[in-house]
């Protein structure tokens, strides 16, 4: 891409830069807190906050945290789960006055509770029930996001990724697509490290496998590739702390994540990445994807793979290991059974062909390769 925004004022000014239809409104800002607010007013609105309790010590926050319909999300102890969802879903439906607009306040795991809770309010059957792709659902309670986190592109996706009671799968529908999304790079300042550092590491593994893919429309790989660079530029420049430009050069590469993915899928990392993290609670997403690809180097070598050691070491962050998250031997046949069951991801990287490469023995060589390290 060229003549990328350098500033905050001047992203706030910055039309389009996304290929793929997406079905959100995506509103740049210089203060997001204020936009949300506002916006809600005007539009005569009815809001209930899900807030990433990580923002509870951020000052900027306060407007919303001052809000008495919000519920705070412990995202940094986990991914949503089914649970999760249900209780909130419950709690939503017993209320007198019910809201008309859920608003996620947060990263991705905060952004993909406020999308399941959204559209399970308007479906009678359990989030586990609804875990997957192409099943009838009617559309729930309008979503807003306000993302705090830049990377997972779930500002704009029709997913809502949940842990399952037996799988890790997304509720695949476009009525989970949030219908605004107000992006305020500087609300990202209060990110610790290791978050920002490896959520732009997923980001970049999203695109970097979407231009490989053998599924991808057109204009997916090509915001993809857009997204790559833009992605390579902050991992590259370090994201140790905020830093403004790369604020907005990693909001810039979060949405492209959210458009390609759209109109394309990710492959062979993130296969593997979801029986890391079926294994493991504590265990990140970004983190997992990680350390597949760090076991791909013979998928990925052009690029993927070495770009990963590369990355880590400008940032001053040592390979993960799966062994830091209690993941060993026991656990690879568990972890082959959901990574064989990710049919649509093999199928992205291979092509219709997927199975004369991909088998229970090929999926364990790569587990075998992580837990020994």
């Amino acid at each position: 891409m060229t003549d990328t925004p350098k500033t905050i004022q001047e992203f706030e000014r910055t039309k389009q830069w996304w290929r793929t239809e997406i079905l959100t409104e995506v509103l740049p800002s210089s203060d997001g807190v204020s936009l949300i607010l506002n916006l809600l007013a005007e539009r005569h609105r009815k809001p209930f906050f899900i807030i990433d309790d990580a923002t509870k010590d951020q000052p900027v926050f306060k407007p919303l945290l001052d809000q008495s319909e919000k519920f705070l999300f412990a995202a940094s102890e986990s991914e949503p789960r089914t649970g999760d969802v249900d209780k909130l879903t419950a709690e939503l439906r017993s209320k007198e006055n019910a809201p008309d607009v859920l608003v996620g306040v947060g990263g991705g795991s905060t952004m993909d509770l406020a999308k399941a809770v959204g559209i399970c309010l308007a479906n009678p059957k359990t989030a586990a029930e609804y875990q997957g792709y192409g099943l009838d659902m009617k559309k729930g309670t309008d979503i807003w996001v306000l993302p705090t986190l830049t990377g997972t592109g779930a500002e704009v996706t029709p997913i809502a990724v949940l842990r399952g009671p037996e799988k890790k799968l997304g509720i695949n529908n476009n009525f989970t697509a949030p219908s605004v999304a107000i992006v305020d790079p500087a609300l990202t300042k209060g990110v610790r490290k290791f978050n920002r550092f490896y959520t732009m590491m997923d980001c970049y593994f999203h695109h970097l496998e979407i231009t490989k893919s053998k599924t991808s429309t057109k204009d997916a790989i090509a915001d993809a590739r857009d997204g790559l660079e833009l992605a390579g530029e902050a991992l590259t420049g370090g994201l140790s702390s905020f830093d403004e430009e790369r604020a907005v050069t990693s909001s810039m590469a979060s949405i492209l994540g959210g458009s390609s993915t759209i109109g394309g899928r990710v492959g062979v990392s993130h296969a593997i990445s979801y029986g890391l993290s079926n294994s493991s609670p504590k265990l990140p997403h970004s983190v997992a994807v990680t350390i597949s690809m760090l076991a791909c180097a013979d998928i990925y070598g052009d690029g993927g793979y070495s770009d990963t050691l590369r990355f880590l070491e400008i940032n001053g962050e040592n390979p993960p290991k799966a062994a830091d998250y209690g993941i060993g031997e026991a656990q690879i046949d568990k972890m082959t059974d959901t990574a064989l069951g990710m049919e649509k991801l093999w199928h992205s990287h291979y092509g219709d062909d997927w199975r004369k490469t991909v088998d229970r023995k090929f999926i364990q060589e790569i587990y075998k390769r992580i837990v020994s390290v």
